[in-house]
């Protein structure tokens, strides 16, 4: 079935260990729990407050109980405290370093707590026998300018991060580093379609390769919104807005999500304070879709060996594996399909009805274009049941697990053949995507299509 009116795309509640008299933000899977930034007090910690008297942000985790429940928020490395501000941070993929933003002089004075000349730098450090140790500063780090929300690629290659350093396009912008020879190469800027004259900070990537941020400058509900890109060989996609409720017309931001997009943690201010979000994916969003490319099986035919003929003692013709026959010396046929066929041009006398002049036959395949196929019924009007087929979706070499639908009116489903009704007459742009994965490899991907479809109402039709 079709979207129900109100439906949602995704389901979202505040997680169960964040509280209303503290923030929360910034969570990371990590190790069978969640680790995240908080303001919470410690018995272990020794904090100071900013200008409006909040304590500042620590690195704390939780894990789960046997029935399946939060335990109590504990701190997430005694190793990793400093009296001022530390976190967000982000795991390589084998889960034994850390790289995380905290004041760059974790040293200074109470006084100058809210000195802004204490900028946010990122700070590396490596599990070793239980521990986290060895803690080191990124070289691009600096007094002048804040490097914060640091992000590992899921191959541990690039470091993303968000940054108002100079040269950019706005206050903060994204940026990435990567790992070249043990070292992090200079940064680069994300471009700008990725970033904007506004703020654009706390990137995440998974492990399709999808990048979230969060932005207040590309067009979203209010304040900072979440966003989803993905880099191709001609650059970063259009961002595409995720839709509510997982943004809201407050800060949205700190995202993190598992390969599928199926399920994972947000942070918001929606409420009092910045709090957690758990959501959960009912039909993924579509974004970044080619134009469905039509198979067209017609060509024209003709002979360029045939001689000149007095056409008034000869015939022309062709015949065809598809069993059809057409007369004349150039004409235009069209398959039934793809598949292989072939083609035999004869020159007849009308004298005799007999061939007197025949070329080799001909041999060739046709093929679909590889892509995912929209194959929709006829009859396209409105409050009429309307079929939508991907079954005729081309994709060699990959096995679909998913096909999700978007109507372009609100509407999403889920299945390889399903109908929906459109309530008002109109263009809309119908999207199919497949969740794919190759038969050669355990990694999964999406393939999306767009195709435009125009709905009529009955008197259109019946006139």
């Amino acid at each position: 079935m079709s979207k129900v009116p109100g439906q949602s795309r995704y389901d979202v509640s505040v997680a169960g260990f964040s509280t209303q008299k503290y923030d929360e933000f910034s969570p990371v899977m990590y190790k069978g729990g969640i680790v995240f930034c908080t303001n919470r007090e410690h018995e272990f910690l020794i904090t100071h407050q900013d200008s409006k008297r909040r304590g500042l942000f620590n690195i704390f985790k939780v894990g789960y109980t046997e029935q399946g429940e939060f335990t109590s928020p504990e701190i997430f490395s005694r190793n990793l405290v400093t009296p001022f501000n530390d976190g967000p941070l982000s795991f390589s993929p084998d889960g034994n370093m850390a790289v995380f933003s905290r004041n760059i002089d974790a040293a200074a004075h109470a006084r100058n707590v809210v000195d802004r000349s204490n900028h946010l730098g990122l700070f590396f450090a490596e599990f070793i026998e239980g521990e986290w140790k060895n803690t080191t500063g990124f070289i691009y780090n600096n007094l002048e300018y804040t490097i914060t929300t640091p992000c590992f690629s899921p191959d541990g290659m690039y470091l993303y991060f968000g940054s108002d350093m100079p040269g950019g396009y706005g206050g903060t912008d994204i940026y990435r580093s990567r790992l070249e020879n043990g070292a992090w190469s200079n940064p680069e800027n994300l471009g700008n379609q990725v970033n904007t004259p506004g703020n654009e900070v706390y990137p995440f990537l998974n492990s399709n390769n999808q990048l979230f941020f969060s932005s207040d400058g590309h067009q979203g509900l209010g304040k900072k919104d979440l966003f989803i890109t993905s880099e191709t060989r001609s650059g970063w996609t259009d961002p595409v807005h995720l839709e509510a409720p997982v943004n809201s017309s407050g800060d949205d931001f700190g995202f993190y999500t598992d390969e599928d997009f199926k399920e994972g943690y947000f942070s918001s201010n929606r409420g009092r304070n910045d709090d957690i979000y758990h959501f959960f994916t009912r039909v993924p969003q579509l974004s970044n879709c080619d134009t469905v490319l039509e198979n067209y099986f017609c060509f024209e035919f003709w002979d360029e060996k045939s001689i000149e003929i007095d056409t008034v003692h000869v015939s022309y013709e062709w015949e065809f594996s598809d069993g059809a026959i057409v007369e004349g010396s150039r004409i235009d046929h069209c398959f039934p399909g793809a598949g292989k066929y072939w083609a035999i041009f004869r020159i007849i006398d009308n004298t005799t009805d007999k061939t007197f002049s025949m070329q080799d036959t001909m041999k060739f395949e046709l093929e679909d274009h590889i892509q995912p196929f929209i194959t929709v019924s006829e009859l396209l009007t409105v409050n009429t049941d309307i079929t939508f087929s991907g079954l005729d979706s081309n994709l060699p070499g990959y096995s679909i697990e998913e096909y999700i639908w978007d109507f372009g009116d609100g509407g999403f489903v889920t299945g390889p053949e399903v109908t929906h009704r459109y309530e008002n007459k109109g263009s809309y742009f119908v999207k199919l995507g497949l969740r794919v994965y190759s038969d050669d490899s355990a990694g999964k991907e999406m393939k999306c299509v767009i195709k435009q479809i125009l709905i009529a109402d009955n008197a259109t039709i019946n006139n």
